[in-house]
């Protein structure tokens, strides 16, 4: 399904004393269709800078990208516009992918208006599929952002990443945010899509439980590198690496 291979990333800072920051340093991990990878790592390990990476939000100074063998991406190659639509984010602050200004139902509609996709009657219908998938009410599309909860946000920036029929979502701390009675509910929640669109997750969090629950495979990230990648009890109940030791006993504090 998702294929990155040796990907790297440099950032220079500094307009005197020039300073290199390597964000990503030769990252290559398989993830396969209808599965869960975990990114664990402490703030600033560059998880982040590398899903903005596969977003194509960002150029990697050197590797490449695949997307069922085809490669989409990395060092020398642009993403075609039909492939962006393959991988889609769901962020942290749900509010931020909603424009303020609009009506939910504008912000559900323009990823399909931009890609040029279906008619307006099809778009019409795959909105009300979606809403049914992910428990919102269609009475929510006539409110602006600002006058729902957020959990309702979170559930309509998932339903609105799924528009343009994604077949990876790269989920950065999607309930981090949220009070613990309604995080259980929005896991649940992309436990059943994944099962119900055959769907591919790139699961970023700092929380070791929910990582445990809802990752298939766990990569520990450190430096902007894998230090250790592999089936979640492996990993988590038998880690090689000292840091992986430390970082699980830090976060079972």
């Amino acid at each position: 399904m998702l294929e990155v291979k040796n990907v790297s990333k440099t950032f220079t800072s500094g307009l005197i004393r020039k300073k290199k920051i390597q964000a990503v340093k030769n990252v290559s991990f398989s993830l396969e269709s209808g599965r869960t990878l975990g990114i664990m790592g402490n703030s600033g390990c560059g998880k982040t800078t590398l899903s903005r990476i596969i977003l194509h939000l960002i150029e990697p100074d050197e590797g490449q990208i695949f997307i069922n063998e085809k490669r989409v991406s990395g060092f020398g190659k642009k993403m075609e516009k039909k492939d962006h639509r393959k991988v889609q984010m769901v962020f942290q602050h749900p509010g931020s992918a909603l424009d303020p200004s609009k009506k939910i139902q504008y912000s559900l509609m323009e990823p399909m208006e931009i890609q040029k996709l279906f008619s307006e009657e099809e778009r019409r219908e795959r909105i009300e599929k979606l809403l049914k998938l992910t428990g919102i009410s269609p009475n929510l599309l006539k409110r602006y952002p600002h006058e729902i909860s957020g959990g309702e946000a979170q559930r309509l920036v998932i339903c609105r990443s799924l528009v343009l029929e994604p077949q990876i979502l790269i989920l950065d701390e999607p309930t981090s945010m949220l009070d613990v009675s309604v995080q259980a509910s929005i896991l649940n929640l992309l436990k059943e899509l994944q099962k119900e669109l055959d769907l591919s997750y790139l699961f970023i969090s700092h929380d070791l439980d929910v990582l445990s629950w809802f990752s298939d495979d766990i990569a520990v990230m450190k430096q902007g590198e894998f230090l250790e990648i592999g089936k979640k009890d492996s990993v988590l109940l038998r880690p090689q690496k000292e840091y992986t030791k430390q970082l699980i006993q830090a976060f079972s504090h």
